[in-house]
């Protein structure tokens, strides 16, 4: 049962949602690849082959998303309760989440194609993706001015340090997709290192800012 005080409330069913959201999302993916048309004499290894931008942007999207729910989930593991605001960030976040299968498909359809349309597949694909670490970095510092929304007890320095990680991202996803300009292969190669540095527990940043303060 959600308890309300005055407006706030139980973070446990949204987060039940967000964990909804984001298993339908993975599953879209997978959706969107679909089995090559088969005809007499064809070599069904080189058949699949030719579907290698496909299977690359499903392996990164599926990634990047399961990075995205796994900060989010680092970030509700301090926010206890929720409030009108907070709701309606993480909806407008969980839009961004549901619309990346489609975007990955565009970007599986086009990073090889030939001419300016393998660029504008990339832009779309980063642009998308960098939209949706607003919302998300909304949600932390929103919850970092409403200490009443956090869990008693929560240390203030540690979770500005996560705050001044998260801040990057959308920055540095910029940076990345705006390299499709010169190349889609770069900015999607970025991207994959992308996800080697979020997937990284939000605990080592917190330990990095201590031994090295601004």
């Amino acid at each position: 049962m959600i308890k309300r005080e005055h407006g706030i409330y139980s973070s446990e069913r949204m987060v039940t949602y967000v964990d909804a959201i984001f298993a339908i999302a993975l599953t879209l993916l997978v959706i969107e690849i679909k089995i090559p048309e088969h005809a007499d004499g064809d070599n069904l290894i080189m058949t699949l082959w030719q579907e290698w931008p496909k299977f690359i942007s499903f392996l990164i999207s599926f990634m990047i998303i399961s990075v995205v729910w796994f900060n989010h989930h680092t970030m509700f593991h301090y926010i206890k309760k929720i409030d009108h605001t907070l709701i309606l960030m993480n909806t407008i976040l969980m839009l961004n989440v549901i619309a990346i299968p489609f975007c990955s498909s565009i970007l599986g359809e086009y990073a090889d194609a030939v001419g300016e349309n393998s660029k504008v597949a990339a832009l779309i694909y980063g642009g998308w993706i960098t939209l949706g670490g607003i919302p998300f970095n909304f949600i932390w510092s929103y919850a970092l001015k409403h200490k009443e929304l956090l869990h008693d007890g929560c240390d203030m320095d540690d979770l500005i340090n996560m705050k001044k990680h998260f801040i990057r991202g959308p920055y540095i996803y910029l940076f990345v997709t705006l390299l499709a300009l010169l190349n889609a292969w770069v900015s999607v190669v970025g991207f994959a290192f992308l996800i080697i540095l979020y997937f990284l527990p939000a605990t080592f940043w917190i330990r990095k800012e201590k031994r090295n303060p601004l």
